[in-house]
């Protein structure tokens, strides 16, 4: 009879956490699509990379304008004997207008390298975009590796102070074993302090959020959905000359490609001369002696004359074909490194995806079923009290297991679609995905 009072009251408290388990409300989910579009929204960084892009653009108009012409004022042949304008026939008061023109295709080379330039600070706009929600997707899902960790070890932990009550009962009544209760005891007040550290784990994770949402670092966040799914075309082939089209920061370097070779030519340009063309009108008094003085009108045309062109011109085109050499090194270098992260993180990915198997479709399939072996043989006496616990932590654990690779699955599908270049409009970002 005592053997089966103690077996009631195990089983009677084991329902009662499971049921409490079920009932319990849980905090509101956090939304992933919500989140990504409030950074977007609000994010300073990303806000000061839009108003470059503005500022880019404002250059090309400047870039294909004339230099601004220049007026000068002036006296001229006046007499320090007497400063009278009508004492020499060639004093005169002089107005005249300078205007300068560049050979001709200069203006259109340099509005050509002010495209390209606004162009790659468009693409450095959207890498930063692309980063932006990178960030929000890799701290959401170690924001759910936490929580996960958090509602496991709750778990554990209730649990354990049902199972610390049973093995008290069965002490008391002279069917357990001291060393059960303790052992016990210990359990339950590693749980505590491990419920503790994820408590404190998490705090940082909210911080990250909250930066990159702009909100105050000690903003409440709510919970994370219990459950990730795998995305089916997750980590799809892409292939390097797709990565080289579509992704922003390659195709900046791109730009800034065309506007260094572009700048060759400009250099070459300047080997021509620059046309500066000027007016004047000179009014004049008529003399004192009653001499009636006309009024001068003159024309010039200003030349730039290359005189040292091996010292100036050629040095300059020469240091222009090494600027482009060193960008084509570096985008070069840029891409390399590009695909072979996009490569790691598909073999991440994929190392990720085997593991969820491994967890979803062996371990917590086994891990159950040991477990109910274990509660089986626990009613009959076969087995001991402390075979049951360390069988149901062994399969708590495991559950904490899965959603580990679980969230080491989705951040290292969001770095191979950063790294890609994929561009997931904000307002079509799903749960998961």
């Amino acid at each position: 009879m005592r053997k089966i009072f103690i077996v009631s009251v195990f089983l009677f408290l084991s329902l009662n956490v499971v049921s409490a388990g079920n009932h319990q409300d849980l905090p509101k989910a956090l939304n992933l699509s919500d989140l990504v579009q409030e950074a977007l929204d609000n994010n300073p960084g990303l806000e000061a990379a839009v108003q470059r892009v503005l500022s880019a653009e404002r250059v090309i108009p400047q870039a294909g304008s004339l230099p601004d012409p220049k007026i000068t004022l002036g006296l001229m042949n006046l007499p320090v004997n007497s400063f009278a304008f009508n004492q020499e026939p060639m004093t005169g008061k002089q107005i005249s207008i300078m205007q300068m023109f560049p050979f001709p295709g200069k203006l259109s080379l340099s509005t050509e390298m002010a495209e390209y330039e606004a162009a790659a600070v468009k693409y450095q706009q959207q890498e930063m975009r692309n980063q932006i929600v990178l960030m929000v997707k890799r701290t959401y899902y170690e924001l759910y590796a936490v929580d996960r960790a958090l509602e496991t070890v709750q778990k554990n932990k209730d649990l354990l102070g049902q199972l610390v009550q049973v093995a008290e009962i069965k002490y008391a009544t002279g069917s357990g074993l001291q060393q059960d209760v303790l052992r016990a005891q210990v359990e339950f007040s590693k749980l505590e302090d491990d419920l503790i550290m994820w408590q404190q784990k998490r705090i940082p994770v909210v911080a990250k959020l909250n930066a990159i949402l702009n909100r105050p670092a000690g903003t409440p966040i709510g919970t994370t959905l219990p459950d990730l799914e795998l995305s089916e075309n997750a980590g799809s082939t892409i292939s390097p000359e797709d990565i080289e089209n579509q992704r922003p920061l390659i195709l900046a370097w791109k730009e800034k490609l065309g506007k260094s070779d572009t700048a060759i030519e400009l250099a070459r340009k300047d080997t021509w001369p620059n046309i500066a063309v000027g007016m004047g009108y000179s009014q004049r008094n008529d003399l004192k002696n009653g001499a009636k003085m006309f009024d001068f009108f003159s024309v010039s045309v200003t030349l730039d004359i290359p005189l040292f062109y091996k010292r100036k011109q050629a040095q300059k085109i020469a240091e222009k074909r090494l600027d482009f050499e060193a960008a084509r090194a570096d985008y070069r270098n840029v891409l390399n490194g590009i695909l072979a992260e996009a490569e790691s993180q598909k073999a991440e990915l994929e190392r990720n995806r085997k593991r969820i198997d491994l967890y979803k479709g062996g371990i917590l399939l086994q891990a159950e079923q040991s477990l109910e072996s274990a509660q089986a043989g626990y009613r009959v006496g076969k087995v001991d009290f402390l075979n049951v616990v360390d069988n149901w932590m062994r399969l708590l654990n495991y559950e904490l297991q899965y959603h580990f690779a679980l969230s080491d699955y989705h951040k290292a599908l969001a770095s191979y679609d950063f790294a890609a270049g994929i561009d997931v409009d904000a307002a079509k970002v799903l749960q998961g995905q």
